[in-house]
Parts: C-alpha cells; structure tokens; sequence
C-alpha cells in the first residue's frame, strides 16, 4: 500500500483514497508534502486546510476551462476538485462548522462535474419510511430493460465518492447501478441526521421498490453490494429480501461490535480509515460506550445462513482493518446458498489491503465480471 504517513495509517488510507478517486499523483503528493509536520498527531486542521487548498486550486482551473467553452476539461477538473474536498472533510469532527461547509462544496463540485462531462447520471429520491433517501442512478449501457446492482456505502463514504472510484464499471457489462446514501451515510446523516440501523434489509428493500418500479430495469434481476462496513449491511439484507439475486460484500465484517471493542484506544497509526468520532456520529449515540452498545447488533452469526442467493465476498490478505478471519468466518457461516466464492487477493496479485485501497481496478474488474456472469 502507498503509505506517504508511515506513523498515520488513517490518513495513508485517505490519500489512497485522493488516488482512486481520480487524483492527480503530483497534486496529492503537494498535499501530502505539506502535512508531514502535523502526521503524527493527526491535526485534522490542518489535513482539512491542505485539501481545501488543493481542491481551490483545481475548482479555478474548472471555471477557467468553462469559461473558455471547454466542458469535458471543466468537469474532470470540478470531480477531481470535490475528490480532495471529500478527502479532506473525512477527517473533520461533525460538530466542526467547517465539516458542513467542505461537504456542501464537495457536492457542488460534483455535481457540476457531472453536469459538465456529460455523464448520465441521474439524481434520484427513494421513497422510505415517509421520507426518502438520495441515490444516484447510472444506466447500463444496453438496450431495453438491463438488470440493476444496488450499491451500499460503507462507514465513512458516500455515493458520489463510490461513483468516483466504480464510474462506469457495472453500466459497461449492462447493468444498472443505483448508488445509495442510505442510514448513517453521506447526505442521510449530515444532511439529514439520520445515523446506521442494523436492520438494513429495510432501506434496502426500499430500494429495491423503487427499481422495480422502474421501466428500464429488468424486475427480477436486481443484486445488491456493499463496501467495507456495507460488508456486512448487503449480506444482511440479502439474508432477509428474498427479491434480491446476487449479493457482494466487497470487505467481509463478520461481528461490528468486536471489530471496536479492539479499537477501544485508537492511536494515529491504528488502522483505522477514520478517528474515532465516526463510530458515535454514525450510530446516532453519546459517546463510545453507547456507539458500541449499538454496534453489537451488527453481526453476522445468526444471518449468513439464510442467504439463498449467489454470494461473493472479496477480502484482501493483508487486511489491517478487518482481519481476513472474518471474511472466512463470513464464508463458512453462509450455508443455505449453492453458490458462493470467497475471493482473497494475495501479494502474488496485488489488492491486499482493506477494500483492495491498493489496487482497487482488481476488485472493480473481479466483482463487476462476477456480477455480470450471476444476476
């Protein structure tokens, strides 16, 4: 894994991130450069303002380019701007005024990258539970009704940061994919205040109304994915929506409980993706002790054997993050589907780290083939 902080795990993972988002080496190792004073103890200041800078810098050079009439240059530049604006905001506490502002930049960067490039994608609301829950739909690149993936943040991303990293992976192989903020990620919790719930069969569900109301998606060959701690949100609504064909846990999670209870003293190079705050604000508690109490209820021991359909979980070897016990744990519990792989990347391939951070294009490859042979 390219580690630029050897004393700061976190924020190595976050320039990996800056990278497989559409980074520019040379700007990231600027950014990285200047925050080698403030790596050891983690100044979240300062990583905000270097990335802030940075993404300033190349949001000028977008409105130079649009000014001019050059579109498609403008919005590479405004996606790229809103990558480092993410990246930055990561690591700021919620309670920040700054952490709100950076993500309000971040999706008006986006979205007028989106605007400008020409990429069809669709801003969609999924009803839920009386409100709804933001998405973005990208069509497959088929004609009439295609088959639809639905895609599941993780603990500390949102659905424009997984476009950025998949982009056109699923529509390329003729898939639809529906990329969801759902509860305790992205717009759904700072925009809305709506923190993680165990049972995430419900939002998923919901989801998978929503697509099966649509005309172009084929209604009974809808899947559903998710990353990191979204390893455990997809395979537990597979356990429990019988409508969905196929299921990926890109990164297994097998018990979210145990998985803090060693991360109870947290040190800038623990390998952790983000400090210790997120686990409270995305729970929706008061303090760690309560964020635990709540995490215990997301496991995995009692749910894997009730998925039925085509399952895939994809882990890296060298995982620091999630030890790749779990994910055979996950495997093994997984008996009531016939078809079911556990692939491991190994140092032999490359993509041994969390979430393969170090070669995402292997994953995307692995999974978006596999999706595409089994929905």
């Amino acid at each position: 894994m390219y580690e630029p902080f050897p004393t700061n795990y976190t924020w190595s993972t976050s320039a990996n991130l800056a990278l497989g988002c559409g980074g520019e080496i040379g700007e990231v190792d600027e950014v990285v450069r200047a925050l080698q004073p403030y790596a050891a103890t983690g100044d979240a200041e300062a990583w905000e303002a270097a990335w802030r800078r940075m993404a300033e810098r190349v949001a000028g050079l977008a409105r130079r380019d649009e000014a001019a009439g050059h579109r498609l240059s403008a919005g590479g530049k405004y996606l790229r701007a809103a990558a480092y604006r993410f990246v930055g905001e990561r690591q700021v506490p919620p309670r920040s005024p700054s952490k709100l502002e950076g993500y309000r930049e971040f999706l008006a960067d986006f979205n007028r990258g989106v605007a400008l490039s020409g990429v069809p994608l669709e801003r969609v609301e999924v009803p839920f539970e009386g409100t709804s829950m933001p998405a973005l739909f990208l069509p497959a690149q088929a004609s009439g009704p295609a088959p639809a993936m639905i895609y599941v943040d993780g603990f500390d991303i949102c659905k424009e940061i997984m476009w950025l990293v998949l982009r056109d992976a699923f529509a390329r192989r003729g898939v639809h994919c529906l990329f969801v903020d759902t509860p305790g990620v992205g717009e759904m919790l700072r925009l809305r205040g709506v923190p993680t719930r165990y049972d995430y069969e419900v939002p998923v569900a919901a989801c998978v109304d929503y697509l099966q109301g649509r005309a172009d998606v084929l209604a009974d060959r809808i899947g559903v994915m998710g990353i990191s701690l979204g390893g455990y949100y997809a395979p537990r609504a597979a356990a429990f929506e019988p409508r969905l064909r196929c299921c990926v846990a890109w990164g297994a999670i097998w018990d979210y409980g145990a998985t803090w209870e060693r991360r109870r003293h947290l040190r800038p190079d623990s390998p952790v993706s983000v400090p210790a705050f997120q686990l409270a604000w995305v729970m929706g508690a008061e303090g760690f002790e309560a964020a635990l109490e709540k995490a215990r209820a997301f496991t995995l021991a009692e749910v894997m054997p009730r998925i039925r359909c085509p399952l895939l979980i994809v882990h890296g070897a060298e995982d620091r993050q999630i030890p790749l016990a779990d994910a055979e744990r996950a495997f093994q519990a997984a008996t009531g589907t016939a078809v079911k792989e556990l692939k491991v990347f190994t140092a032999a391939e490359g993509g041994t780290q969390h979430c393969q951070l170090d070669n995402r294009s292997l994953a995307i490859d692995y999974i978006t083939d596999w999706v595409a042979d089994h929905l």
